[in-house]
């Protein structure tokens, strides 16, 4: 039954192909397709637009922006030409579409790279880094798309709204907006990934709708000049194809080996620091250091976790992991409300006169509290130095006050004092004022007897790289005496060649007289008076 069963469907189905093939306008297609395959002047003006739009949606981290700029793009339509192209083995097609592909990405990379370098936003963004580690799914994602592609130009049914999906689905234009992105901020490895992305999506397509052309009865027969045959087209996009699948099966292959790791990982912490009323565990990261993996946990508990259980964590996570693990443990101690309805029970109980603590126990209450603030306002003011914290109860029904001190050239605004406030707020429960005092970021640039950097300024200087917003928001202001003129003038060119700052925003003061220190002060530009 199944010998004969087999032959009669596949019968059936030639029959049915063959149908629908003989209903396809085939000169018809092949006529418009050679027509609409030399980009016009509208064309690269709607190609630009798309790409300018995808790199904003992908520097301001916007979905909808991005598939905005996939919607206006034109460039699916030479793809799907170039496919139907080699299908029917016309080669002068070919080469007018290659052409036409060839300029839109040069076009689409350089407006890019252009636009990256006068943006004032250069970090690189989820939906930028989301677009740089293809794998082998995007390559399937594609390959559907394009027989998508090719059975909307095929019918002419609902061809406007197929392409549109198409075009969202394999997303073309972002890809090369990202290549175009690396190349503006000097990362040629993002580049690169966009750029593979890019070409993964154009192959997929190539062979998945050249494949539906055949069966809908496309062939050389439909050109007058003889051409390669279909097999050996065939042959050398699949020769591609396959090539460009290794490195995106070994990267599928990494992502799903990461996400598994970093299951196991939470499944051993969780189930090692989650204790009712003694420990809670509120984050966790990891990264390949060499052979070993360094796992970094912070764990909110109400006595410190002891070295011994830290190490058998390690061990059950190596064990898991099948490599050695090292353990940071960040540990923020707090009160449980059965420690603190113990402290109430030992004061008499509601109602009872509160005994009188000695400083030397309110230091040690107060101190787990000023160290939680500290930590939260490095945080937020990071890179800048936070230090001298002090935490004072405002009386009854008053905000907690916060005091400290930040290692900074320019004043805190009241915004952000105000932004301070609601986080502390936040993170502690309690209503906030925060005040914070300045002082110079960086203490007096030390030199060596040579006129070179002492190793205590260079470690100092090391912060800028770090700075918000990059270097780019900031002026550099090097002030000194007049007799230090070529020290002032090496960290100038310290500062340009090891630290990437702009030449631009560095200025030097000299001053008259002898003496004095070499200074360096860090201010940003909406600061600059």
């Amino acid at each position: 039954m199944a010998g004969t069963g087999t032959p009669f469907y596949r019968g059936r189905m030639k029959a049915y192909l063959a149908m629908k093939a003989d209903m396809v306008q085939h000169r018809e297609v092949i006529r418009e397709v050679a027509a609409s395959v030399d980009g016009s002047w509208v064309y690269y003006v709607m190609l630009i637009l798309a790409a300018v739009i995808a790199l904003l949606g992908l520097l301001l981290n916007s979905v909808a922006v991005v598939i905005g700029a996939m919607l206006i793009s034109p460039l699916m339509g030479p793809i799907i030409s170039a496919s139907l192209s080699f299908t029917i083995g016309d080669l002068a097609l070919v080469r007018r579409t290659f052409r036409t592909l060839g300029t839109s990405i040069a076009l689409t990379v350089a407006v890019s790279a252009l636009i990256t370098l006068v943006s004032p936003l250069k970090e690189p963004t989820a939906e930028i880094l989301s677009r740089v580690r293809p794998n082998i799914l995007d390559l399937f994602i594609a390959a559907l798309s394009g027989v998508a592609g090719a059975v909307a130009l095929c019918t002419k049914r609902n061809y406007l709204i197929t392409s549109t999906g198409v075009a969202v689905a394999t997303a073309v234009i972002p890809p090369l907006s990202v290549a175009g992105y690396g190349l503006g901020t000097w990362q040629p490895m993002l580049a690169l990934g966009g750029f593979l992305l890019f070409f993964t999506n154009f192959v997929a397509i190539i062979l998945s709708s050249d494949i539906v052309f055949f069966i809908m009865g496309f062939r050389t027969s439909h050109v007058e000049a003889s051409q390669h045959s279909h097999r050996t087209r065939l042959a050398v996009i699949t020769t591609v194809l396959t090539l460009i699948s290794v490195p995106l099966v070994y990267t599928l292959s990494s992502d799903v080996t990461r996400i598994k790791n970093e299951k196991r990982i939470g499944r051993v912490l969780k189930s090692r620091l989650d204790r009712e009323l003694a420990s809670r565990l509120t984050g966790y990261r990891f990264r390949q250091e060499g052979k070993a993996v360094l796992v970094m946990a912070s764990v909110n508990t109400v006595r410190f976790v002891p070295k011994p259980a830290q190490q058998a964590i390690e061990q059950e996570l190596a064990q898991g992991l099948g490599r050695p693990v090292r353990l940071e443990l960040e540990q923020v101690i707090v009160a449980s409300e059965s420690q603190l309805g113990d402290v109430t029970a030992k004061r008499g109980g509601v109602g009872a006169q509160p005994a009188k603590e000695s400083p030397a126990e309110l230091a040690a209450k107060m101190g787990p509290l000023v160290a939680r603030v500290e930590q939260e306002l490095t945080g937020a003011l990071v890179p800048f130095e936070v230090s001298h914290t002090t935490v004072a109860f405002g009386g009854e029904g008053g905000p907690l006050l916060v005091s400290a001190t930040l290692g900074r050239d320019y004043e805190v605004r009241d915004d952000e004092r105000l932004l301070l406030s609601r986080q502390l707020q936040q993170a502690l429960g309690v209503p906030v004022r925060v005040e914070i005092r300045v002082t110079p970021m960086l203490p007096p640039i030390v030199f060596a007897g040579d006129g070179s950097l002492a190793p205590e300024s260079k470690s100092k200087l090391e912060m800028l790289r770090h700075l918000p917003e990059g270097p780019s928001a900031f002026r550099f202001e090097v002030a000194g005496p007049k007799e230090s003129g070529g020290r002032l003038r090496f960290l100038g060119r310290y500062l340009a060649q090891q630290l990437d700052v702009p030449a631009q925003a560095v200025t030097t003061v000299t001053s008259r007289g002898r003496g004095g220190a070499v200074t360096l002060r860090v201010v940003r530009y909406d600061n600059v008076r």
